[in-house]
Order: C-alpha cells, then structure tokens, then sequence
C-alpha cells in the first residue's frame, strides 16, 4: 500500500470533491490526489528543487472566501479590457460573470467559457482532453488536477481567424489561507490563428498559494500567440505549469513576464510532436528583496524538422535570486531538428542570485542545436556614460534594465498588449536599485 504524505493542501482536496460532478472527473481527481498524497510537497532533496524550496506554508489552506468589492475589481480588470479586448475573469480561483464578457460577444469561431461550465456542455471533448493531458508530471501539477476550482475553456474552431485578443485575468485577493487552483485549455483547430494574454494579478494585501496549469493543443498549421503575466501581490506565492503539444506545421509562440510575488516557479513542458512544428519561448524574471523566481523549460523535437528558439533573460537586486533551467531534448527520429537557447541575466548587487543551468540530450546527428548563457552586473561603462550626462546613479540603472527587459517586451508584436503589459511590470522594474 502506498504511504500517504500530510500536506498543508489537504482541505482544498476534500473541498474540490463534488459527489455531483461526472464519474470521469471523480475519477481524473482521484487518481491525481493519490499520486499527489503519495509523493508529497517537493523538496531539496529532488534535484530539480534544489534552487527553489517551496516557501513556508499555512497548514489547512483551502478554497478562499468571496470578496464583496466590485468596484476595486472592476478597477483591477479595467486595463485589460480598455482596448475593447473581451476578458475572462476568475476570482479566488472562481469564475466572475459580472466582470467577464458575456459569452454572447465572444468571436465567432470561438467558444470560451468557464472550465466548470465546459464539463456540463461539452462534457466527451473535456474528458477526453482533461484525461489525457492530466498524467502526472509533477506533485503541484497533479495537486492542480485534484483540486482546481475552475479555469478556461478556450477553442477555436478550424480555420478560424481571430482578430480580437483573448484576455483571461485571474485574481487573487484573500488572505494568507487561501488556496486557489486553476486548470485552463487552449485549444486550435486546423489553421486557426489565434491570440491569447493571461494576466495573474490581485490586491496588495492577499496572500496564499496560487497553482495555474494551462495545456495547449495546437492544431495543424495552426498559430498561437500567447502572453502571460505573473504579477500576482507579493505574498501570493505562485507555481504555475504550461504544457504545449504541436502538431505538424503549427507555431506557438509563449511570452513570460515574471515579476510580482515572492516566489514563484514556472514550468514550461513543450512537446513538438508534428513535423515541422515551430515553438517560440521568451520571457524575463525579476527578483528583488527576498523574492525567489524560476523557470524551467523542457523543449522535446520529437519530428523531423522541428524548431525551437527560447530567449530568457533575468534580473536579481538586493537579495533576490532567480534560476533558470533549460533542457533541449532531441528524439531519435527528430532528424533535422534546430534548436537554439539563450539566457542572459544581469546582477544589481553582490548579493544577489541568479543560477543557469542550459541542457541538451540528443538522440541523433542531424541536428542544429546551441545554447547560451551569461551573468554580470550592469556594464559599468554605460552606467559611467549616464552619469556624466547628469543622471542620477539610480535613474541610470533604470533606463539600463528597462532595456535590458526591452528585448523580451518587443516580442508582443499587438501595439494596445504591449503598451498595457509595459505599464503592468513597470512599478516591479523601476523598483530594481542597483547597489552603490
């Protein structure tokens, strides 16, 4: 018989259990809330944890209470939905009809919807998905599986072309208890094309734990752009997981601004598994303070002529620290796969962190793979190339790590996105100090 661990999330298990919800979803629940008590909470003492240990958490965190504060979360979703962009609003891990745009004025070509309210309409399509894309790859992954409240449902039909941008915003308010999982699909048929941002956000005072996992299944000769915003309140700790699975000829690219809570750790799982698929990855992290930030990629080519480019670049202050680990992975039949990795991480102090850890395992020859990776502080000379222009030192530091992240912004090639996201993760960059 397996060993079942004690876990501060025991509660938000039992309280996603619905004796009235389908017997397949019982079923994926319960047999990822076994695999979850089974290996426990990761540690240290795992490899890929070493750098990152979970932080101190509440015992008994659960489901959080409603917020009766429509006006500060009408003010929280305001900016992303200015441009006219629809949105898609979950609250303490709950859908928020009130703030969501209604489902009539969706897109044509495009069905959008809560999670919950997916597995009532469309129960044999969630099943099918959610049972396969829910096999473990990980304890907070299969904890997400067990006890996720909601999430989105986002498909776009064959050969839909959808100007408008999807936005999802989830947001965190309640206090240090509060447990909030949430499951999302992304889904696009044969040549869809399609834009999606998901916006981690909250009050300044919330905290508790935040678990996101997204799977995208990208249809062939399909094209995704997605962008995602960690900007949750700073005692929100968040993991968040994204898988991806490409099918022949499509493109996903994936954007990732990493900036707000204390700690935080991505998962990034890519499966090129069409010939010819293309994947894009890029995104910037900022530590400061006592913050802890991470990102793991794992890119697998497993078809002739796949390619992969990832650009990530990290910024520590004080005593922050952020790691970042890339693993290329190249299958047997993967002949002509091109794969490309650059990390480039800038220090603000002596204090703080960053570790980089690129990875390659190759199966077979006919491959162009390279990896990059380089840490140091802000180059002096420019910093002196300010100063004697009568820029104040601090000032100087911010237009130099305000271009350093540049590069990653100038993916998100829609104007109004851009625009919205730089004014999102300004405060978090022009906090950076540099030390004297």
């Amino acid at each position: 018989m397996t060993a079942r661990v004690a876990t501060p999330f025991s509660r938000a298990v039992e309280a996603a259990t619905n004796p009235t919800e389908a017997p397949w979803l019982a079923r994926v629940r319960r047999d990822a809330s076994e695999r979850f008590a089974a290996a426990g909470l990761p540690t240290p003492r795992l490899e890929a944890w070493r750098t990152t240990p979970l932080p101190e958490l509440v015992e008994g965190m659960g489901p959080a209470a409603l917020l009766n504060d429509p006006a500060g979360l009408q003010a929280m979703v305001a900016p992303f939905r200015a441009d006219g962009s629809p949105v898609l609003v979950f609250v303490d891990g709950r859908h928020a009809p009130s703030l969501s745009t209604p489902e009539a004025d969706w897109p044509r070509g495009l069905r959008v919807c809560p999670l919950t309210q997916a597995v009532v309409e469309h129960g044999p399509a969630v099943e099918s998905w959610l049972g396969h894309r829910s096999v473990a790859v990980g304890a907070l992954a299969d904890l997400n599986t067990a006890a996720f409240q909601d999430g989105a449902w986002i498909e776009a039909e064959d050969q839909a072309q959808i100007r408008e941008e999807v936005r999802v915003i989830q947001i965190s308010t309640a206090c240090a208890a509060a447990a909030r999982h949430l499951r999302s699909f992304v889904r696009l048929g044969r040549l869809a094309r399609l834009r999606v941002t998901i916006a981690d956000i909250g009050a300044d005072d919330a905290a508790g734990f935040l678990n996101t996992r997204t799977s995208v299944d990208a249809g062939e000769r399909s094209h995704l752009t997605l962008t995602r915003v960690h900007q949750s309140p700073a005692e929100v700790a968040h993991f968040d997981s994204l898988d991806v699975h490409l099918a022949a000829h499509s493109e996903v690219s994936d954007s990732l601004l990493q900036t707000g809570p204390s700690w935080t750790r991505s998962e990034i799982d890519v499966d090129l598994a069409g010939e010819r698929a293309t994947v894009d990855l890029g995104g910037v992290f900022i530590a400061r303070g006592h913050q802890i930030t991470d990102i793991h990629t794992t890119v697998s080519h497993n078809a002739p002529g796949v390619v992969s480019r990832q650009n990530y670049r990290g910024l520590a202050a004080e005593e922050g620290r952020g790691v970042f680990h890339g693993q290329i992975r190249v299958a047997a039949g993967a002949r002509g796969a091109d794969a490309t990795q650059s990390n480039k991480n800038m220090l603000l102090s002596r204090r703080s962190q960053i570790h980089s850890t690129p990875a390659l395992e190759i199966l077979t020859d006919d491959v162009k793979c390279k990896h990059g990776s380089a840490t140091g502080q802000i180059d002096p000379a420019q910093l002196f190339y300010l100063r004697s222009r009568g820029i104040d030192v601090q000032d100087a530091a911010r237009i130099l790590t305000r271009a350093f992240a540049a590069e990653i912004l100038s993916r998100i090639a829609h104007v109004s996105t851009r625009e919205l996201l730089e004014g999102q993760i300004a405060p978090s960059v022009d906090a950076l100090e540099v030390a004297s």
